[in-house]
């Protein structure tokens, strides 16, 4: 699949023309760039002579300059899905993003610091809840694995509160991955439970796109077919805060890279979780989740990338305001295939390394 990818130069200088950017160093090899429209950290460069790990679109200089939010990176929203991104939240139809969410109007402070108020609107109820404030902070952090890798890791913190004492809702984290396409898939992985079940949020998930093994589910990205899959809260394994881990060649070289997502508070049971599966909007609800791109009414054109999603806790009360706040940390690192799967097993908490789809 041919898709252009960006170096943390090529990257700078396509969105500095549209919004404030800064950059931090990572280790003695690794970069990250931030932008303040919508608040993303959009650059994730384990070595900054390979191109982002992080799937940015190809035009995202045009996309930026029209204030869309399809520009890729990792990014904050709020769930459930169906509440606030959904003309018709019963049947699920209109999809859009609201721009007051997404991209937002983020103002940037020191220390990769990121604010915005906005009126979220619940589509379900028609109620607008004004002075809603989002809040993001990145940090570059060492490699919690001490794996002497090319590595970029950082602290992320979000918060989103609403004024609001009975709004189920919850601040949502995604960060968006290259995929090489069906020739040369990517693979997410998961640690999940003995018995563990995996969820299928839109459409059901063919048995070859997805499946649970020993100690860990793998899920399928090529960009070739729109597919969701999440984890219920009862089917994590508490004790690793690793929740999911991305594997995959970059796009157009041999040298391999991982996304790694850690959180240690998220959701533990399905009161907790407030994102309704489109597919069985009465079934079990998912807090780990991972979409796969394809062709749908939405983009037409193939666009390459997965997301690694997670849930965080859902809103507690906090001085009349509901707060849904979570720390989690976005690691990223390079090299050969050895390498990165037994960093993958390591992350997972497996003894021998994770079966990939190639």
């Amino acid at each position: 699949m041919s898709y252009a990818t960006f170096t943390l130069k090529q990257l700078q200088d396509a969105v500095e023309p549209h919004t404030a950017v800064e950059t931090a160093a990572c280790g003695s090899s690794g970069a990250i760039l931030a932008t303040e429209q919508g608040a993303r950290l959009l650059g994730l460069f384990p070595d900054k002579d390979l191109p982002n790990v992080l799937w940015v679109h190809e035009e995202v200089g045009k996309q930026y300059g029209e204030g869309n939010w399809l520009v890729g990176g990792e990014r904050l929203w709020i769930a459930p899905e169906r509440t606030f991104y959904y003309e018709n939240p019963r049947d699920f139809e209109g999809f859009h993003v609201p721009a007051d969410i997404d991209p937002g109007n983020y103002t940037a402070s020191s220390g990769m610091i990121y604010e915005s108020a906005y009126s979220l609107f619940d589509l379900d109820t028609n109620k607008v809840y004004d002075d809603t404030r989002a809040r993001r902070r990145f940090a570059v952090i060492a490699d919690p694995f001490a794996t002497g890798l090319p590595c970029a890791a950082v602290r992320i913190e979000d918060s989103i509160a609403v004024q609001s004492t009975a709004l189920p809702f919850c601040a949502w984290t995604l960060a968006m991955v290259y995929t090489c396409g069906t020739a040369a898939p990517g693979t997410v992985l998961f640690p999940i439970r003995a018995g563990g079940r995996l969820l299928s949020y839109f459409s059901p998930i063919p048995g070859e796109r997805a499946e649970v093994l020993d100690g860990y589910a793998r899920f399928r990205i090529d960009g070739a077919a729109v597919y969701k899959l999440a984890i219920a809260p009862e089917d994590f394994v508490t004790a690793n805060a690793c929740r999911t881990v991305y594997v995959s060649r970059y796009p157009c070289a041999d040298t391999w890279f991982c996304v790694i997502k850690r959180c240690a508070q998220m959701p533990q049971s399905q009161s907790e979780c407030v994102d309704i599966p489109k597919g069985d909007p009465v079934g079990r609800r998912g807090a780990i989740q991972s979409y796969n791109s394809g062709p749908s009414d939405l983009s037409p054109v193939v666009l390459p990338f997965g997301e690694l999603e997670l849930q965080l806790p859902r809103a507690v009360l906090d001085h009349q305001r509901a707060i849904s706040r979570a720390t989690h940390e976005l690691l990223a690192y390079a090299g050969s295939r050895t390498q990165i799967l037994g960093l993958a097993a390591e992350a997972l908490g497996l003894a021998t390394p994770p079966r990939l789809y190639e």
